[in-house]
């Protein structure tokens, strides 16, 4: 079962790595960044450190069915990969690891007894890694709008001093690759002073209470000047007159004009607001395995393939198919939503490969048979049936 998963994070590693694809792994790929360059730890290392990654015997390798080499790859292609290009399925978690972690997952769960964590006879460990795509597309946009401020006098940059320049022409330093960031700049030589719109340069505006009169109906009477309908006494409050003196605006009609301060003047000047952003895609090539694809969100993999350029090309060669089909989609996806409107620029792109490990563990505890999942570097564990819960009440 194949996902889409969106996401905005900005943060990004590259880790360096030889020979871990065939050649045609992305097309057109530069000479300063290409997959070699930018794939995921050593492979000795990598392979060294999983617990229970056995080289492949000459007897298995003969007993192989040719159904599970690719259809775009010859044989000597497909024994050329490491392990986990080849097959997806490595187990990075040993029987120790696996006790380890459910045991830490029991503890934490308040209502969980740690009895079977502590007891459990683990039956099988089963790989079922998964392919994790991501597509990074760090883009810049540049838009303008008038901005206003408080003028008191002195030099303005107008557009007699010089011609203000288009906001594509201004230089700014730019933050750190794949990073999120807004700045806004006054554009040179855009400044002029104009009249506030808000008071149309009068520095005063009508007090809306009292409609510029500086009186309002009396409260107290109700503005006809009695003290009540059936006395001819005249009301206290008004002195008869029906109304009193706005306290809002103390009489006058008029209120300072809040915007220019009373001035009735501002500077304006044209604001560019730069925004980078870093656009995010992912795919996830989950097959079925039982586990919740929205968990993946919790953990890191091992990224095996970092391709990053100023654009990056769809990923051919692939093990997985739908790694190839969504590259080269989500791609096309950000090439039509970048590259096609004005606005954006498309600085620089990534994309990259994660081998997410995932184990499904069935284990016995008091003759019956369970099973959960343990994913990620991490070894977070996954259970919907785990069987010593315990029922909590707060009094």
């Amino acid at each position: 079962m194949e996902k889409d998963l969106l996401m905005g994070d900005g943060n990004c590693a590259s880790y360096g790595s030889d020979g871990v694809l065939s050649p045609r792994i992305a097309q057109g790929a530069s000479c300063n960044s290409s997959l070699w360059e930018g794939a995921s730890a050593p492979l000795c290392e990598m392979m060294d450190n999983s617990p229970v990654n056995e080289k492949e015997t000459a007897a298995d390798a003969e007993n192989r069915s040719s159904s599970d080499i690719p259809a775009h790859m010859s044989c000597e292609e497909y024994e050329g990969l490491p392990p986990y290009l080849k097959e997806g399925n490595v187990l990075f978690a040993s029987e120790q690891d696996v006790k380890e972690a459910f045991l830490q997952y029991a503890a934490s769960k308040r209502c969980y007894s740690t009895a079977p964590a502590k007891q459990m006879k683990v039956q099988n460990l089963t790989p079922l890694n998964i392919y994790r795509y991501r597509l990074e597309t760090f883009t810049e946009m540049r838009d303008t709008h008038v901005a206003s401020e408080l003028y008191d006098g002195g030099f303005v940059d107008s557009f007699v001093v010089g011609t203000p320049p288009p906001p594509w022409d201004i230089t700014v330093d730019e933050p750190p690759l794949f990073t999120d960031c807004e700045m806004h700049i006054p554009v040179p030589h855009s400044y002029s002073v104009e009249n506030c719109p808000n008071c149309k340069g009068r520095g005063e505006t009508m007090c809306q209470p009292c409609k510029g009169t500086g009186k309002k109906k009396c409260s107290a009477c109700g503005g006809t000047g009695q003290s009540s309908q059936e006395d001819s006494n005249i009301c206290s409050w008004c002195a008869g007159s029906g109304k009193n003196r706005c306290f809002n605006c103390r009489g006058n009609g008029w209120l300072k004009c809040y915007r220019c301060n009373g001035s009735g003047i501002l500077l304006f000047h044209t604001e560019l607001t730069i925004t980078w952003k870093n656009n995010v895609l992912e795919h996830v090539a989950d097959k079925n395995s039982g586990l919740p694809i929205h968990h993946l969100q919790e953990v890191t993999g091992k990224e095996i393939v970092s391709d990053e350029g100023s654009l990056v090309f769809p990923i051919v060669d692939f093990p997985e198919p739908s790694i190839e089909d969504y590259s080269r989609a989500l791609i096309a996806q950000h090439s039509m939503q970048f590259t096609s409107e004005g606005l954006h620029r498309v600085l620089r792109q990534k994309q990259t490969v994660e081998l997410v490990p995932l184990t499904k563990v069935d284990y016995e505890w008091k003759e019956r048979v369970y099973s959960f999942y343990i994913f990620g570097n991490e070894n977070k564990v996954y259970t919907k049936d785990y069987p010593a819960k315990c029922c909590c009440s707060i009094l």
